[in-house]
């Protein structure tokens, strides 16, 4: 699994210090393998939902002196019933306010294409790497 993040400032996340992932409704959404990935994305428009948004539980941020990065992580993440005909290439973790125009991308994560049949969908983050990290 490899990502990358949006809009790094020096916090770690959101230029600016607008996003505090610990306390701020923190999503993940399913997107497709044709999705065209910008860095520099300011929004969630540009991200079609594949499936429900789910929010992310129990996030933690981690200082990871060894490796000079903050680790950000959450709960396993499980999409339900995903309906068919989709294939999801991407993970987008977003901080969600009211719509897509209002919420800020963060991290783009790069998952195994896996098509869509109904059934359910789960991210299960990385006991080390977490769902994302910055570099410090």
């Amino acid at each position: 699994m490899a990502s990358f993040v949006t809009n790094a400032g020096a916090d770690g996340l959101q230029s600016g210090g607008t996003i505090t992932y610990a306390s701020d409704t923190i999503k993940a959404r399913l997107v497709a393998t044709s999705a065209t990935l910008n860095k520099d994305d300011t929004t969630m428009t540009p991200y079609t939902a594949i499936g429900t948004d789910q929010t992310l539980g129990s996030k933690t941020k981690t200082k990871d002196t060894t490796n000079d990065r903050i680790v950000y992580s959450s709960g396993v993440i499980t999409w339900t019933a995903v309906a068919g005909g989709s294939t999801v290439g991407y993970v987008a973790i977003f901080k969600f306010v009211t719509n897509d125009a209002g919420s800020t991308p963060i991290a783009i994560i790069d998952v195994t294409d896996t098509a869509t049949n109904g059934g359910d969908l789960t991210l299960t983050p990385d006991a080390t790497n977490g769902l994302f990290y910055t570099q410090q």
